[in-house]
């Protein structure tokens, strides 16, 4: 057996090398292994390190009895041993075979340290953390036959200063997001390792100026205010100091600044008690410290402040009835300190009509604990003042009256201000209530609190509607809720109120009335009171229906000529299509533009005569709205092909129920205003879009833009942008109003978004049915 001397270790692995079946392993029997591994084997084997071996050219495993903990149980062992290291270690070969792969081409030694390698091992895959170096053995004939491998298990050592990592990491954000100024003072020099954004703002420095320099050296302006000493008894003491309301000199903005601050220098020790680090907490309390001392400053100008703002000071004392006035007291009264000043002297500077609401003031006193009056003075020239006294009832331990300590104010400047605004306010009632217009006025919350003469008159009502807020009860019961929306929302803007409605006339019919309303504002900016006015239109609605009446008229019987027109025009086109008169084909198509021009306007005409009477009503139907809009595309490209549409919106199919000549109406209205108002740009965008409870279609173009104040105006009849672009355009007004009432019968939304030079993006929507 001396074969087998290189196996004669007293180890576990010695022996299961020795009692394995080698027969069916390519490596033969030990005792014809070549000496090169019998000799790696003896040094691995004796070695009390842990250490591995591959050999041959399928990589074979051995390890020693140092190594066999590292494969812990229900795992490789000791199955692995003579095992293909590709099968041994199957689940990290893709980690491991390159680096031996690097030690066979090479005859170069690896090193890694503390790398992840995880394996199989008590019945589970394991991180795993490993030292190790792969090392060449070379056989008999100077060749690579294996690698050696010195190796360490460190997962405890890399999970512990993981640990390590994480909790100075939690203790690092817990300072950075702590709600108050904190750092750390680290070792002797107080070298400052952590700071947050409160302590920085406080210091009135930088992370680059503060962060990893000794605290003195970072913030040289605070040397010589006794922070140096305190912080080195801290450091050796191992005592906490605490400080309130500390006077600290810091830098701000260039300049040094005196802060009052809260601060706590805290000791941290590590688990042998050494001293390592100071914690430091601080609370800037100097708004604080500066208003307590300003109420105390003012305490003590209580006086002064009095005197100088002409508010007068006095003090009663029921006992004694003795009464004490300070200096601005009798300027009040005209009187001066040498003079005897009695209480039954005050008394007779009273105005006697006044008397009566002094002494109900002065008897409720007793149970309110508060006096207040105003009253007129007679002062010691005869001059006529206004006063007005306030005070506070103070009781002794019993309960009883003990003295009146109070204030007199001058209010003749006010008084007379009072006056003057009820004269104008007088004045005001008294032009109103001669205007024939009605005129109401409302305070800031938008109740109406005034009518003049002609509205009473005009709807037989009297002033009690104000008392039970029913006046909204003259409107017409179809204006009503309009009226309503349209003033709480006036009220809640500012902006002005304008609505047309019917009011109930004294005989009980209705007429039209054109109601405006003004929010009149202070110097703030906050609304004091409305003023607003209501006029008769009734008459100017008659006239309204009247033209309403001839277009409708004018339009029907233009509707005939104009349809045999346009039918010889198209005969006489078709006729001489190939003639070679080049002004009569000329003229033929000038006349077919212009009776088409016609017809729209004409049609369009119509279309506002059907909506003032309530006629024009959807034909609902299904269809399919993505082919519409292709084939309105198509239609405006023919009109317009030097213009480029772009259709970006979903395609296929989209079923709808809607009148599809009005949506086709609206669509070449909108895509027709793209192109008309976007002479420098030839690109508009069309889009589609859906989603659960709507769908959405808009037309941008990228032309001169409408106003903010035109937008909210642009769907009105008749109504067109007037500016030095706009005249250029061709067109009446009718086209938006008539796309604005098809969309409303749908229960739609129509609108506009634009910028000046910017262009403009209409859009409508229709609910899904």
């Amino acid at each position: 057996m001396h074969e087998l001397n290189f196996l004669s270790s007293r180890g576990e692995m010695g022996q299961l090398i020795r009692d394995k079946d080698w027969s069916n392993n390519p490596l033969g029997k030990p005792e014809d292994w070549p000496q090169s591994l019998k000799t790696s084997l003896s040094i691995i084997l004796n070695s009390k390190f842990p250490k591995f071996l591959f050999w041959g050219d399928e990589l074979r495993c051995f390890y020693n009895d140092a190594y066999r903990s590292s494969l812990g149980v229900n795992g490789k062992h000791p199955h692995i041993i003579g095992e293909k290291g590709e099968v041994a270690w199957a689940e990290i070969w893709d980690i491991i075979k390159p680096m031996m792969d690097q030690v066979l081409q090479t005859g170069e030694a690896t090193w890694s340290e503390n790398q992840l390698i995880p394996f199989y091992r008590n019945g589970q895959i394991e991180d795993i953390y490993w030292t190790f170096s792969y090392s060449p053995i070379v056989d008999e004939d100077g060749k690579i036959a294996g690698i050696f491998t010195s190796c360490v298990e460190t997962t405890k050592e890399v999970l512990a200063r993981k640990e390590l990592e994480r909790l100075n990491q939690r203790f690092h954000n817990n300072i950075m997001h702590a709600p108050i100024a904190m750092c750390v003072l680290v070792g002797e020099d107080k070298v400052i390792d952590i700071a947050n954004q409160r302590m920085l703002e406080l210091w009135g420095k930088t992370a680059e100026e503060a962060l990893y320099k000794p605290v003195f050296e970072a913030l040289p302006e605070v040397k010589g205010q006794g922070l140096e000493a305190i912080l080195d008894e801290v450091y050796t003491s191992g005592i906490k100091f605490e400080a309130k309301e500390r006077l600290v000199t810091l830098p701000r903005d260039g300049k040094m600044e005196d802060f009052f601050i809260d601060f706590v220098y805290e000791p941290v020790k590590d688990v042998y008690s050494n001293q390592v680090n100071i914690v430091v907490t601080a609370t800037d309390i100097t708004s604080s410290v500066l208003a307590r001392q300003k109420v105390q400053e003012s305490e003590s100008k209580l006086n002064v402040v009095l005197n100088a703002s002409g508010l007068a000071v006095y003090e009663y004392e029921y006992k004694t009835q003795k009464v004490t006035f300070s200096e601005q007291y009798l300027s009040i009264f005209g009187l001066n300190r040498g003079e005897n000043l009695t209480r039954a002297h005050i008394l007779t500077m009273m105005h006697p009509d006044d008397k009566a609401q002094r002494d109900e003031a002065h008897r409720e006193v007793f149970e309110t604990g508060t006096l207040y009056y105003q009253s007129r003075i007679f002062k010691a020239d005869g001059e006529v003042r206004w006063i007005e006294a306030m005070g506070k009832l103070s009781r002794d331990a019993e309960g009883n009256p003990e003295k009146i300590l109070g204030t007199i104010k001058d209010i003749t400047a006010e008084k007379s201000h009072q006056q003057a605004l009820q004269q104008r306010e007088q004045t005001f009632r008294l032009l109103a209530n001669e205007m024939p217009q009605s005129v109401w006025t409302a305070d800031a919350s938008g109740r109406i609190n005034y009518f003049n003469k002609a509205f009473y008159r005009f709807t037989g009502l009297n002033e009690s509607i104000l008392e039970n807020d029913s006046w909204p009860l003259m409107v017409h019961p179809d204006d009503r809720e309009n009226n309503v929306k349209t003033w709480n929302a006036a009220v809640r803007t500012g902006e002005d109120y304008l609505v047309e409605q019917r009011f109930r006339r004294y005989d009980g019919e209705y007429a039209w009335q054109l109601s405006r309303g003004k929010a009149l504002k202070d110097v703030h900016g906050n609304i004091t009171m409305w003023v607003g006015t209501s006029t008769n239109i009734q008459e100017i609605k008659a006239l309204d229906e009247q033209k309403d009446y001839f277009i409708s008229m004018a339009s029907h019987e233009l509707k005939t000529p104009i349809t045999s027109i346009k039918g010889y025009t198209q005969l006489l086109s078709q006729k001489y299509k190939n003639s070679d008169d080049a002004f009569l084909n000329n003229a033929l198509k000038v006349m077919h533009k212009q009776v088409e021009t016609l017809t729209t306007l004409v049609v369009d005409l119509l279309d506002v005569s059907k909506i003032k009477t309530g006629s024009l009503q959807p034909r609902k139907a299904h269809f399919n709205l993505c082919n519409l809009i292709n084939e309105v595309v198509a239609e405006i490209t023919h009109i317009h092909p030097n213009n480029k549409i772009n259709y970006v919106g979903q395609t296929g199919t989209l079923e709808i129920i809607a009148d599809e000549e009005g949506i086709r109406q609206v669509l070449v209205n909108f895509l027709t205003n793209a192109v008309k108002y976007s002479p420098e740009s030839l690109d508009v965008i069309i889009d589609l879009d859906v989603n659960d409870n709507e769908i959405s279609v808009s037309v941008t173009d990228f032309g001169i833009g409408i106003s903010h104040a035109n937008q909210a105006r642009i769907f009105e009849r008749f109504f067109r942008v007037e500016g030095k672009n706009e005249k250029t355009f061709p067109g009446f007004g009718i086209g938006l109003y008539i796309a604005a009432e098809i969309i409303r019968k749908h229960n739609g939304n129509i609108g506009v978004r634009s910028e000046m030079g910017q262009g403009s993006t209409f859009y409508f929507t229709l609910p899904l049915l």
